[in-house]
């Protein structure tokens, strides 16, 4: 099955009940309990059991997809998949520029922590810390959005290196001195509108180059979260408040968020595209665990 990055939609929840496990091994029991019985009642057994069987998969058909805590293990499984689409087509992408050496600074930090996020996960499962399966998704979240800084600030730098601020200025002022020489109003409007990309482009490239060192503060700083997080998981298993601190560092990343859209509409006008985390977070989130009452 495959995802587009960005795309958000309603999972069909009639045809994952249909194609579950315990659908599917439910069908194929009945079928053969039908056969059993066709053996000693001949057509009339097998008919019952499969008109008996045809009226609980009815039944459960009505029932189970519009249950809430059905629904949110199905929209766990897309966002699960989801998120992995994103983090496979964020990995092409540096794959594609040559990023993706394991040798290299970056690509270490990054499988690091994954390791990290590994054994978290594992400690959530066994039930031996206090975080939940929700706090290791907001982990996950913060590697994906990792991957996207990165390729955020390889896209930048790759377009930099194509086309420099001093080649930009050097074709500004060779418009500017065509434009003072021309007398036609053709070629006017042409050179004014070319004068007015290469502006445009000059102001791009230096709002560009600032906002990306914020960038990478912000690519040092995602590391050490996770590296904070789990030194207190692991020191500290069943602190109470162990969610809350994690929501806390995870919040310190979430200034950073309008800073990487702009950052993304900026690498957008030089062609360059990028997806925003923020973008692909509210993609693959899923809704959130079904309380007590709404179970009921």
């Amino acid at each position: 099955m495959k995802f587009d990055p960005g795309e958000r939609e309603e999972p069909p929840y009639i045809q994952e009940f249909l194609s579950s496990k315990w659908n599917v091994t439910a069908s194929l029991g009945a079928a053969a309990l039908a056969v059993l019985m066709s053996f000693p009642y001949g057509l009339p057994g097998f008919v019952f059991v499969g008109t008996a069987y045809a009226a609980v998969e009815g039944l459960a058909l009505l029932y189970v997809p519009g249950m809430s805590t059905f629904r949110y293990a199905v929209r766990r499984k897309y966002a699960t998949l989801r998120y992995q689409a994103q983090v496979d087509s964020l990995l092409k992408e540096l794959g594609d520029r040559n990023e993706c050496d394991p040798s290299s600074k970056r690509m270490r930090v990054y499988l690091q922590t994954l390791d990290r996020i590994d054994a978290l996960e594992r400690m959530v499962k066994s039930q031996t810390c206090a975080l939940s399966v929700e706090d290791i998704d907001r982990l996950k979240d913060v590697t994906r959005d990792y991957l996207a800084r990165w390729l955020a600030i390889v896209s930048a730098n790759e377009r930099q290196s194509q086309l420099s601020k001093k080649e930009i200025a050097d074709r500004l002022r060779s418009v500017e001195e065509q434009l003072e020489a021309t007398t036609g109003e053709r070629e006017r409007r042409q050179l004014l509108q070319a004068r007015k990309d290469y502006q445009r482009l000059m102001e791009s490239s230096s709002r560009l180059s600032s906002r990306m060192f914020a960038i990478e503060a912000a690519m040092v700083s995602m590391p050490d979260i996770i590296e904070e997080v789990f030194q207190q998981a692991v020191s500290m298993p069943m602190a109470t408040d162990a969610s809350a601190r994690l929501r806390e560092s995870v919040d310190r990343l979430a200034i950073e968020e309008n800073l990487e859209a702009d950052i993304s509409e900026e690498l957008d006008t030089i062609g360059v595209h990028v997806p925003s985390p923020a973008v692909a977070k509210a993609a693959a989130a899923p809704l959130p665990r079904p309380t007590a009452q709404a179970m009921k």
